[in-house]
């Protein structure tokens, strides 16, 4: 029988380093050797070793590739890429940079965003994309606050 893999538990805080140490630690914490997760994502294993041993950054993995990834290593785009992301409900969401400056702001003013509300400003869709800064998402926070009543 599988032994169950539990998802890496997000800290809240950006990985730092390469994506070559983004993959690497994420498939050891997945507790995954290279022949498992190149027969999980149906990558070669020498693909893997190469992305996993790219210090420079010379590799440029297609999303398809990371896609094939995230699955197999329980992570998100945003964990394998160091963007910036919140869990909620057991899920990584991926935030924005401007949400994630705008969030932090909040917290400084100590008017902290509740998980509910983060997660329902990172995964609002728009036409023509999501605010661009931190005062863009102000606004729009302030607007939905006023009109929702919540």
């Amino acid at each position: 029988m599988a032994k169950k893999r539990e998802r890496p538990k997000n800290t809240g805080r950006t990985p730092g380093g390469t994506l070559a140490n983004r993959i690497r630690d994420a498939r050891k914490q997945a507790g995954l050797t290279l022949d498992q997760l190149a027969d999980e994502s149906k990558l070669s294993k020498t693909y893997l070793w190469e992305l996993e041993n790219d210090e420079k950054g010379e590799k440029r993995p297609s999303a398809d590739t990371l896609m094939k990834l995230v699955g197999p290593l329980r992570v998100t785009i945003a964990d394998l890429l160091g963007l910036p992301s919140v869990q909620v409900d057991n899920r990584a969401i991926e935030i924005s940079k401007s949400l994630k400056e705008f969030c932090d702001w909040m917290k400084k003013t100590d008017r902290e965003l509740s998980e509910d509300e983060v997660h329902d400003l990172a995964t609002m869709r728009f036409r023509g994309g999501q605010p661009k800064t931190a005062e863009d998402w102000e606004d729009l926070y302030r607007t939905l606050k006023r009109t929702t009543g919540r």
